[in-house]
């Protein structure tokens, strides 16, 4: 891994908040889903598509969130980010580690008090396509999962895989969460694959919920 520039994180920390300050944010969250909740003794596991991490890094920070990061360069990049940012990355990802990622998770569940964020498309994904290891592992801590989206008008695009979210200054950001699912603890892999294909389900309708704030 080539050496990431020290200035980078800090740098990119205060020009994000510089940014995200002029945002106008609506949302339709119940409160017993949100993740600015005050009481904290349901947790949950939330999924969100992977092109949308920019919004939630700064609208949920320092609440304490684990959210997994990839352990190539763009990862630990991302890692440095987030925690200056209050969340508390564990390194490993679907393709590579995923048993370290795993173990991590079940860990910071015993331990700390947060919920955990991760992004079932990534880290490479294939698009919008969930993968099972964030349901396997609400089924292992018994939490629900809950579908968070995020939308912004307007906004850019990147060329990337996960057409990466990129808010315009003032932009107005659009927030909804949907219905929760439960995952028994030992799931067989028919049950992860049907649940897969709901959680993508349950994924575009409040993707849809968070653009129809915008219109």
């Amino acid at each position: 891994m080539r050496p990431i520039p020290a200035w980078l994180p800090p740098a990119a920390s205060i020009l994000l908040r510089a940014w995200a300050a002029t945002w106008r944010v609506r949302s339709v969250v119940p409160p017993e889903l949100d993740p600015l909740r005050r009481d904290r003794t349901q947790r949950f596991v939330y999924v969100l598509w992977h092109g949308s991490v920019l919004v939630p890094c700064h609208l949920y920070r320092g609440l304490g969130i684990s959210i997994g990061s990839s352990e190539h360069r763009d990862g630990e990049i991302g890692a440095r980010i987030a925690r200056r940012f209050g969340f508390k990355p564990i390194r490993g990802s679907s393709t590579r580690h995923g048993a370290n990622l795993l173990r991590g998770m079940i860990e910071f569940a015993r331990r700390d008090t947060g919920d955990i964020a991760l992004t079932p498309d990534g880290p490479k994904g294939p698009y919008h396509r969930t993968k099972p290891g964030a349901l396997f592992l609400a089924g292992a801590i018994g939490w629900p999962v809950v579908p968070i989206a995020f939308s912004a008008r307007p906004s850019r695009r990147l060329k990337s895989w996960d057409r990466f979210m990129l808010p315009a200054p003032f932009a107005r950001v659009g927030v909804a969460t949907g219905e929760p699912l439960t995952v028994a603890r030992r799931a067989s892999e028919e049950e992860l694959a049907h649940l897969c294909d709901e959680t993508d389900r349950r994924l575009e309708a409040t993707v849809a919920r968070a653009e129809e704030l915008l219109a």
